[in-house]
């Protein structure tokens, strides 16, 4: 079995890692982590997720969803939720609980946000040896932000993680076969993030700049991937060629529905930053320094960051590209910076210079997690579960909800019924200051919009502080108290079906 030696800046091993299990044992812990951190918790990461992707998944799988606006306007590409709804047929074949196809979406997702630490691993082992695979493999394993968002289903993250296995490529080959699989990963990226295309095209042709024959192999694999997956698959789902990037790009910044929809500042994603990262000059400090050692992926992360600051319109995750990149750069620079001590104090300096501080970030992380994310580990647990209870109430010919808006809702998502589903008060459209049209909500059943009103229902799910008069309680959740969500309470009606 071959071996590496950790702290050897004299050439003499102190002491040996396998390389055969050092990288499957950091991404055995880093998947078991990120697992974990959605199979015991019931939740939502953030309303698109369920309106957007899964919601849509089930139109396309079972013929019932709710439509959101974007749909209605056709701005959104149908290509993620046409891949979960063919896991959500698969599912079915097995069982009918809504929670089978929801968490094997976000077991695969989870797989693929690996590739963090995976490309921290080898990007650390090439440039600092096994010390630096294993602190910055090991740092990205167990980073709190990288956790969080691993099973998130939506389209900055995934393609975050395409990108980030695309720029590694690219720095570690010239063949213009790889070439080309790298393009492939940076189109396949920007179909899922169109935004992210400017801060990955300044980075690759950094990436590219000493052999510029590299390009046309580039552009040849993002095409074939954008010209299937934007040009065709848009053209056969809206009847226009890459609707999905230029209407997008259309009604949010040149019709204003974003800005429409909530500001930011321009200092809000550094003030994020800023309590995510505690000791922040420090840890930007590691960053810095790693950022010499995997420059395309600093300049990628960097660019994401200053562009998205300064549209108006901002979330979190608009910048994931960014967040997913700090850990392998800090990984690197801290790397470094115990490869600089170790030359100062000796070889053995690294034997508990990179386990120490692979356990200060442990603990740093853990902090943050409770701190900074707080009551997100469970953002919509109640609205969740209480659908799911629907889904297993006996004798339901159609459910309403009551008080709360569709976007909020767990839509057949999480009902999973082949009922009748409306919302009272009934919500077809939400107009927004400075809007000339209206956002468009409407409810979908076999193809065919819902009535929502004046149709049967048997069950009502509402507020537990606004219980709808003459129905009995059947069960109550309540919400997440850190977030101020409210507790929701499944209702039936006494006689049944009206």
């Amino acid at each position: 079995m071959s071996s590496t030696q950790f702290a050897s800046i004299d050439g003499r091993a102190r002491f040996h890692v396998s390389t055969a299990w050092a990288l499957p044992a950091i991404l055995v812990l880093g998947f078991a982590l990120r697992v974990g951190g959605f199979w015991t918790h019931i939740h939502v990461l953030r309303f698109d997720e369920t309106m957007q992707y899964f919601e849509q998944g089930h139109r396309l799988a079972f013929g019932s969803g709710i439509v959101p606006w974007e749909f209605s306007d056709g701005i959104r590409s149908w290509l993620l939720p046409g891949i979960i709804a063919g896991v959500m047929r698969v599912t079915s074949w097995f069982s009918g609980d809504p929670m089978l196809y929801v968490r094997t979406v976000r077991v695969l997702c989870a797989a693929l946000a690996m590739v963090v630490v995976a490309v921290g691993f080898r990007t650390g082992h090439r440039h600092a040896g096994m010390m630096g695979a294993i602190v910055t493999g090991g740092f990205c394993a167990i980073w709190f932000d990288l956790i969080y968002f691993a099973p998130a289903v939506m389209t900055e993250v995934l393609a975050a993680h395409c990108a980030i296995a695309a720029l590694y490529a690219g720095d570690t080959t010239r063949s213009k076969r790889s070439i080309f699989w790298v393009g492939a990963l940076l189109g396949l990226a920007v179909c899922l993030r169109y935004q992210y295309a400017p801060a990955l095209g300044v980075a690759v042709l950094w990436q590219q700049r000493h052999d510029m024959r590299t390009l046309p192999w580039l552009v040849l694999g993002s095409a074939a991937v954008m010209l299937p997956l934007a040009g065709v698959l848009d053209l056969l789902t809206w009847g226009t060629a890459f609707q999905s990037i230029w209407l997008n790009f259309q009604r949010n910044s040149v019709d204003g529905v974003a800005a429409a929809i909530g500001t930011e500042s321009a200092g809000y994603y550094l003030a994020y930053l800023m309590d995510a990262l505690p000791f922040f000059p420090v840890f930007m400090a590691l960053a810095i320094m790693g950022g010499r050692r995997f420059p395309a992926l600093a300049i990628a992360a960097a660019a994401t960051f200053v562009m998205h600051s300064l549209v108006p319109h901002k979330e979190v995750r608009f910048i994931y590209l960014t967040i997913a990149a700090l850990p392998i750069l800090i990984g690197l620079g801290a790397a470094d910076m115990v490869r600089m001590l170790e030359a100062r104090l000796g070889p053995r300096a690294a034997m508990y210079m990179a386990p120490g501080f692979l356990l200060f970030s442990a603990l740093i992380s853990i902090f943050a997690a409770t701190s900074v994310l707080g009551g997100r580990w469970s953002f919509q647990r109640g609205t969740v579960r209480v659908f799911l209870a629907a889904h297993d109430a006996p004798g339901m010919c159609g459910l309403r909800v009551r008080g709360v808006p569709p976007w909020k809702s767990g839509g057949y998502t999480y009902l999973h019924r082949d009922v009748p589903l409306s919302f009272d008060p009934p919500m077809s459209e939400v107009r927004l200051p400075g809007l000339a049209r209206p956002l468009r909500f409407y409810v979908e059943r076999a193809g065919v919009p819902v009535p929502q009103s004046g149709g049967a229902w048997s069950h009502e799910i509402a507020m537990a502080s606004d219980p709808p008069a003459g129905l009995n309680r059947v069960v109550c959740f309540p919400g997440d108290a850190n977030a101020d969500e409210p507790e929701f309470c499944l209702f039936e009606r006494p006689a049944g079906c009206q």
